[in-house]
């Protein structure tokens, strides 16, 4: 993505792209609902498991469930604000930015927890739980790339005034040729975050240098090991 010297002064170089990023982290709090709307629906309407009169939900996981279920609806209606700062263009949006992130990776991390329940409770195995993880592990990519570019992005943008100044995430384009006026693309966020899920660590070619990246990679790391080592090892074992 090339960008003029005026354009590089600016955190948020078009409205268009900036969507693309709010939308994807938007199809995160949905994606969750439907999983865990179907790990609770796929359990009640089942007549081989368990009787109707022992398929009781604690009340501290209706507690959870509401709870996330509220999230999400708050996360959709920040979407909204969201386009349209864009469109207004609002001085603190970048705030707006970090709490819809932050509020996103709550919901993400609840569902997590709400999927482990239904394992443990609900006995959710097979190719229903192989389904639901796939659900999470969208969301779960999702969110990250969400993250990285919001992390990245501006150290991206210090780069092109003082090519001194080290960017949170290295780039093998920018190793090809340190002096062009270059920044990742979302493409580009999508390709290194998918890659990190899958390796547990950066991509080839790609480095890590800022701090809060590093957190970054760590958080999701961890993430895609719970949901590596409990839900799908849990999907696998139960497979017919």
């Amino acid at each position: 993505m090339e960008m003029r010297p005026h354009e590089s002064l600016h955190h948020l170089p078009n409205r268009k792209t900036n969507i693309v990023y709010i939308l994807a982290l938007t199809l995160s709090p949905i994606i969750n609902m439907l999983v865990r709307w179907i790990t609770f629906q796929l359990y009640w309407s089942d007549p081989v498991n368990l009787p109707r009169a022992e398929k009781v939900v604690p009340p501290d996981r209706w507690i959870l469930t509401i709870s996330s279920s509220v999230l999400e609806v708050i996360l959709v209606v920040m979407a909204v604000v969201m386009v349209k700062s864009i469109i207004h263009r609002v001085r603190f949006f970048r705030k707006l930015l970090l709490s819809f992130g932050t509020l996103a990776t709550i919901d993400l991390v609840l569902n997590l927890i709400t999927m482990i329940i239904g394992i443990y409770s609900f006995k959710v195995g097979s190719f229903l739980l192989l389904g639901l993880a796939t659900g999470i592990y969208t969301s779960l990519n999702l969110v990250f790339f969400f993250w990285y570019w919001y992390d990245d992005f501006p150290t991206q943008v210090r780069r092109l005034i003082h090519p001194e100044t080290p960017c949170s995430i290295w780039f093998p384009r920018e190793a090809v040729d340190a002096n062009a006026r270059w920044v990742p693309t979302a493409l580009d966020y999508l390709y290194f975050t998918v890659l990190s899920s899958n390796t547990m660590g950066p991509p080839e070619n790609h480095s890590i240098i800022g701090g809060k990246a590093k957190i970054l990679q760590l958080m999701q790391s961890s993430a895609m090991l719970i949901l590596l080592v409990i839900v799908v090892s849990r999907a696998i074992n139960t497979l017919q």
